[in-house]
């Protein structure tokens, strides 16, 4: 709690200074704002900002395991928290649900987990997505995608940031947030829970829509041509 204290006194310096520099024309993007209660813990990629936009840092780096105020969750991927009565914003990766030093392995899959979950306000059942919708990647591979694979690649990136991503074929070593193709590499799916045999995804352009929950065997994962893209 010591450490908390003087972690916020910091911050609320900061803030004084913050509100004394001219504005600037960065904007963040529209976004919507998905209410919740949690009290969440900060990482290694915590950043505290003004706004849920990149470009407006308040304090770049803290120290791991404080315990933050969560009040909602972006449809662009951030979280906003309350500090001293005020509200900021810290991207999705910024934040785990347990204290980092009780090496809860599960901690990391549930904060992405919620993040997606919020992405349905941006992407709601039933929308209208097929190969004429086009998603810039942050993750690396690949530039970007259309249809199922630009609908993959703009959740991901809700829950990871510019976190690169990597290639695998261990399918016994999926995790929620991968990126699958499947069917003989022919479609993209993003997953939202693994079960012992199964995985429950999220997908675009599935009978030219979004469609959020669908229920695969993994035993229908496996083929010659497809595989797991991760960015853990």
């Amino acid at each position: 709690m010591k450490q908390l204290n003087k972690f916020l006194a910091g911050l609320i310096m900061c803030m004084s200074i913050l509100l004394i520099v001219p504005a600037t024309n960065v904007t963040a993007a529209e976004y919507t704002v998905t209410e919740v209660e949690a009290v969440l813990y900060t990482n290694e990629n915590t950043t505290i900002l003004a706004d849920a936009d990149l470009n407006t840092v308040v304090l770049p780096t803290i120290d791991p395991n404080l315990p933050i105020q969560v009040t909602g969750i972006t449809s662009n991927g951030f979280f906003r928290i309350n500090l001293g009565g005020q509200t900021f914003y810290i991207p999705g990766i910024g934040l785990s649900d347990k204290n980092l030093n009780d090496n809860n392995t599960s901690s990391n899959s549930n904060q992405i987990y919620e993040v997606m979950i919020a992405q349905k306000a941006v992407f709601p059942e039933g929308m209208h997505w097929t190969n004429d919708n086009y998603y810039a990647w942050k993750g690396g591979i690949y530039t970007g995608g259309f249809g199922c694979a630009g609908f993959a690649f703009a959740v991901s990136d809700a829950a990871f940031g510019d976190a690169p991503a990597r290639i695998h074929y261990d399918y016994t070593n999926i995790q929620v947030g991968d990126i699958l193709r499947i069917n003989n590499d022919t479609h993209s799916v993003i997953v939202l829970e693994v079960k012992e045999n199964s995985v429950v995804v999220a997908e675009g352009n599935y009978n030219s829509s979004i469609h959020w929950g669908r229920e695969i065997p993994k035993s229908k994962l496996v083929d010659p041509s497809s595989y797991i893209m991760t960015r853990y």
